[in-house]
Order: structure tokens, then C-alpha cells, then sequence
């Protein structure tokens, strides 16, 4: 086919062209940047809440959360796989178990008095679904069990641009409101107390920040399944680069840095035949040991 007829195909309603860039490629591309410009942000509210660099989206529970009720709607409650499809069983399952557990910290928060309260308590929620998630592995079908692997390895084209546009959306809200409070959060760092003495008020912060972090990860997750490392790694590079802490200044990088990584992965891993997952942790993994050895030789 000569470029001529590729780009007549590219722009024609009905050309396979078409097909595959409007209905494949673009919202896969649109949704990996959306998917992670939202986990960047996310790793840095976290980052920001526990003031911990080692802190993730994950770390509350909310992605255990989402595979919990992935393994419900696909390796245990088939009528749920049934009534929407295997791919819609998994978006609605894992909206469910996300959103289930958000919920459940949110109740909870002002029971908590420390935020390693908090921590210990979404670590805990982690491991217990984990465990429910094994059970259940141990007594599904072959057929259904392969669903839950391959979902587990996380993906960008399943989504739709539909649910891509409302990934970006909810990022550059995420973003925005990071902005807009970008004093208060370079405060918050400086430790809770401090903060209060400053004017901030604690539970609001650290309802905020969960709010914030927990939506995005909840959302993302539903629809592209447990992304590892971008949440994690994506402020560390930025901050790295940009050489500043501040929110005003990282905000937005760690936005447009998550969507681009996101990218530049989905597009090695379609490239190379690997599933997403193992190229952002091939990717991420240097970065977290990097952060470990430079707090270990600035202890020395």
C-alpha cells in the first residue's frame, strides 16, 4: 500500500486504517498518558502524606482492593462476568473492591491518631485481600484464572476513549488542586506539627491527600489494572530533574512525567512482546534502589 492510500484509509469512516488508529491506537496512547499523569500525582500525594519517598498509590490497600474484586467478578462470581463481559467483569470489579476500600479508609481516618496508623492499617487491608485473592485463585478454572494473570499485568488497550478522556480529566483536576495548595502541602512536610502551628489543619490534609491519591489509583486500576511503579518512581525522577521538592514547581512535571513514561513503556513492552508491568518494573526498580542507597549514604 503506498502513503497515499494509508492516509485516504487513515481519514476514511469505514478504512481498516481508521479502524485500527481511531479505535485502537489513539485512545491506548490517549489512556496510557491520562493513566499515568493520574498515578504520578498520585505517588505524590502519598509521598507528600507520609512524607516517605518510598510511598506509593498502592500502599493503602486500594490497588489490593481492585484485584480482590477482579478475582470476585472473574475466578468467583461468574454471573457477574456474565451479565457484562469478561472485560467489563474486571472494570466493574475492580471499581468495586478500589472504591469499597476508599470508602472503608475514609470511615476510619479519624479513628486513626498517626498517619503510621493509617499505613499499617492499608497494609494490612493489602495482605487480608491478598490472602482472599490466593483462595480464590486455588479453586478457579484454568480458563479463568488466565484472565486474572493477564489482567494482573496491567494494559492500556482495553480502555476506551471515552474512559481516557475522563483519566486526563480527573489528572489535570488532581493537578490543578495539588497547585492550588502547593503552600500548604511544602508545610505539611515540614512535619504535622509544624504544620498546625502554621495554620494547616491536619485532618483536612490527610483527608485530602487519601481523597486525591485513593480516587486516581481506584480509577486507574479499574480500567488499566495494577500498574506498577509509575506512582512510585515518577517523583523521584522528577524531583530529580527539576532539582526542587516544592509542589508548585513538581506538580505538574510529575503529571506530564507519569503520561510520558506511561507511554514510552506501553510502546517498548508492544514493541519487545512483554507485558507492561515488567517493563515499568525493569524501569522502576533502579529508581527505588537508587532512592534506598542515597538514604543509606546520607545516614553513613
Amino acid at each position: 500500500m503506498d502513503a497515499d492510500s494509508f492516509r485516504a484509509g487513515l481519514w476514511s469512516n469505514g478504512g481498516a486504517e481508521s479502524k485500527i488508529v481511531w479505535g485502537l491506537r489513539i485512545p491506548r496512547s490517549v489512556m496510557g498518558f491520562g493513566a499515568g499523569a493520574a498515578l504520578g500525582v498520585a505517588g505524590l500525594l502519598m509521598q507528600t502524606l507520609f512524607r516517605n519517598p518510598l510511598a506509593g498509590p498502592s500502599v493503602l490497600g486500594i490497588t489490593s482492593g481492585a484485584s480482590l474484586g477482579v478475582a470476585w467478578a472473574t475466578l468467583g462470581a461468574g454471573a457477574l462476568g456474565a451479565g457484562a463481559g469478561l472485560w467489563g467483569a474486571e472494570v466493574c470489579g475492580a471499581a468495586l473492591g478500589s472504591f469499597a476500600v476508599l470508602g472503608l479508609l475514609m470511615a476510619l481516618m479519624a479513628k486513626f491518631n498517626s498517619r503510621s496508623g493509617l499505613l499499617v492499617f492499608g497494609l494490612m487491608l493489602g495482605y487480608l485481600a491478598g490472602a482472599l485473592v490466593t483462595v480464590m485463585q486455588a479453586q478457579a478454572t484454568a480458563g479463568a484464572l488466565r484472565a486474572f494473570v493477564f489482567w494482573g499485568m496491567g494494559s492500556f488497550a482495553d480502555a476506551g476513549l471515552g474512559a481516557a478522556l475522563v483519566t486526563i480529566s480527573l489528572a489535570a483536576v488532581a493537578i490543578a488542586t495539588t497547585w492550588r495548595f502547593r503552600r500548604s502541602l511544602d508545610v505539611w512536610t515540614l512535619g504535622s506539627s509544624q504544620a498546625q502551628s502554621m495554620g494547616v489543619d491536619p485532618r483536612k490534609t490527610s483527608r485530602m491527600l487519601v481523597i486525591g491519591s485513593g480516587v486516581l489509583a481506584a480509577w486507574t486500576t479499574a480500567w488499566c489494572g495494577p500498574v506498577a511503579f509509575l506512582g512510585l518512581a515518577t517523583p523521584h525522577g522528577v524531583r530529580a530533574l527539576m532539582r526542587s521538592s516544592r509542589h508548585g514547581d513538581i506538580a505538574l512535571a510529575c503529571g506530564l512525567g507519569g503520561g510520558a513514561l506511561a507511554v514510552w513503556a506501553d510502546w517498548l513492552a508492544h514493541l519487545a512482546g512483554l507485558p507492561l508491568n515488567a517493563v515499568l518494573s525493569i524501569v522502576g526498580a533502579p529508581v527505588v534502589i537508587a532512592v534506598i542507597l542515597s538514604k543509606i549514604s546520607r545516614n553513613v
